[in-house]
């Protein structure tokens, strides 16, 4: 496993000295794998968590005022020693309380330093996070449920009530009920590799691990992959089911990446956890997605619920400006039942539903279905030599042209390309999309002003050499689409101007691009046809079946 790391055993001492760099008003001890707050207010409550690294940001990433006031960093995935949290609580010097996640290690480390640091004369107390709701609370076979993700929501308001000038009885009191409270469930796609070790285990490519822990280590089962609102409605049901949350009750939502999960990703699981918890009568205060307490590299997701009243939430609202906390967001835009708002835009005008049913819509129909039974084929083209869409765009476009099919005049052949490029346009993004529906759209002015119909291939192919800049021999779909216009005009058959187009797209696996996102390769194209040329051929192939 790759990794962007000088040696294993450095990994943790010189992350945390980028973190230290960065986080302003903190400082490392000396000698210890320990970061603390130096401008924090004396006199107030300190509070400090920690355990083993691998985690980021947490702990770390989340000292700062209105959050942690220091942060005890051991080796990846093992608790940091006594020693180290002592010196952690002896350098915030005032009363201090730890919030520690339900791990024997921790338990004995962090609660053995309370102890020593008590017999030294100073206040410290203690709790612990056992938030994981995939075990049995009553298990007395394990070592209990694990702390999870929902160990970051109990530190904010921890770190809040400590801020407010709160006394250590109440900040841990605060904590302690917020503990007790949170329930977190999660799910793996991909196990966490340990700078300079294996994978905690292996999965198959269908396969995913339900209810694991933070460390690598498989989860209570294991399933098959499946969409993820059904995922994500069992992770709901589960920690809702535990903590008891149901109609009229008030949640925040922490969907937690654990290391790979991409942000796209997560924003489609907080998506359906807000609008599972909306369905059951719960309202959701705040939400948020990112990557809170990772386990690595880890893909995969936990979904943390807390119950507020309005105390807490206002402890969660209060202002932390650490670098993992995502202030300044979070608040849902209207209740999870409802609709997201939308803004009406002015445009042009819905196309009037027309009642073509000849040649046009079976034409149309044909080409779509193509496009669509194409996608994997045009994917791996685009993949060998571009950023791998063309396919999976190109096919939401023929969705979208078969979807709007009874908004338009299919007996009129201008009304229906323009249909087709404004379905394009909007369906399709990046470059795709303006190309082609400028394409359409010049082939229909072309016909409007009483053009050859076996000159519009010609108008489209001009359409997109105007807006895009290519011309013919620079590798892209144009070295298909031309040739294709030459054979259409010549003959006026479009089996001859398929033909063409297959010769085209054929001989762009010799070119060497000068377009699109293949020029970045050079000569490394080479041996590979266009997406772009392929998908003419596809296109102008279902136009002569049809």
């Amino acid at each position: 496993m790759k990794k962007l790391i000088n040696a294993p055993e450095n990994a943790v001492p010189e992350a945390l000295t980028g973190v230290a760099r960065v986080t302003e008003g903190a400082a490392l001890v000396e000698g210890h794998r320990v970061l603390v707050r130096g401008d924090r207010t004396r006199g107030r409550v300190a509070v400090v968590s920690g355990g083993g690294s691998g985690h980021e940001p947490a702990f770390a990433g989340y000292v700062g005022p209105g959050h942690l006031d220091g942060a005890v960093c051991g080796e990846v995935f093992a608790s940091p020693g006594v020693d180290a949290v002592l010196a952690a609580i002896r350098a915030v010097d005032d009363p201090t309380l730890l919030v520690v996640m339900n791990y024997t290690g921790d338990r004995l480390n962090f609660g053995l330093a309370a102890q020593l640091a008590r017999a030294e004369g100073r206040e410290c107390a203690m709790i612990t996070v056992a938030d994981d709701v995939a075990l049995d609370a009553d298990d007395d076979v394990t070592a209990g449920r694990r702390g999870l993700a929902g160990t970051v929501l109990v530190t904010k308001v921890a770190g809040a009530a400590a801020a407010a000038g709160r006394s250590l009885d109440e900040v841990t009191e605060a904590a302690r009920a917020a503990a007790a409270a949170v329930g977190t469930m999660g799910l793996a796609l991909t196990p966490a590799t340990v700078p300079g070790g294996e994978a905690g285990f292996s999965l198959g490519d269908e396969e995913i691990e339900i209810g694991l822990g933070i460390h690598g280590e498989p989860g209570v089962r294991r399933e098959s992959l499946r969409p993820a609102d059904d995922l994500v409605d069992e992770l709901v049901e589960t920690v809702c089911a535990d903590r008891g949350i149901g109609a009229g009750d008030r949640v925040v939502v922490l969907v937690n990446g654990t290391g790979a999960t991409p942000p796209m990703e997560l924003s489609i699981v907080l998506r359906r956890a807000v609008e599972g918890l909306g369905e059951r009568g719960v309202t959701v205060e705040r939400g948020w997605s990112g990557t809170f307490l990772s386990s690595i590299d880890m893909g995969g997701v936990s979904v943390a619920l807390l119950p507020v009243d309005d105390d807490r939430l206002a402890l969660i609202d209060a202002p932390a400006r650490s670098a993992g906390w995502p202030s300044g967001s979070g608040v849902l835009s209207g209740p999870a039942s409802e609709p997201v708002p939308s803004v009406e835009v002015p445009g042009e005008a819905t196309p009037t539903s027309g009642d073509g049913t000849g040649r046009l819509r079976a034409t149309a129909e044909a080409v779509g279905r193509a496009v669509r039974d194409a996608e994997g084929h045009l994917t791996e083209l685009d993949a060998a030599t571009g950023d791998g869409d063309l396919g999976t765009s190109l096919s939401r476009g023929a969705t979208a042209v078969l979807d709007d099919l009874d908004t338009t005049d299919l007996d009129d052949p201008v009304a229906t390309l323009r249909m087709v490029a404004a379905a394009v346009r909007r369906a399709i993004g990046g470059t795709s999309g303006p190309l082609l529906a400028t394409a359409l759209l010049h082939a229909a002015e072309h016909l409007e002003s009483d053009g050859s119909p076996d000159e519009a291939l010609r108008a489209a192919a001009d359409g997109i050499a105007d807006l895009g800049g290519a011309r013919r021999g620079d590798r892209t779909l144009l070295d298909a689409l031309y040739p294709a216009a030459d054979a259409l005009a010549s003959s006026g058959s479009m089996a001859d101007a398929a033909d063409a187009a297959a010769e085209g797209a054929e001989a762009t696996a010799t070119m060497t691009p000068r377009r699109g996102r293949s020029s970045y390769l050079g000569e490394r194209a080479h041996g590979h046809r266009d997406a772009g040329a392929e998908a003419v051929v596809i296109v102008l192939r279902a136009l002569a079946d049809a």
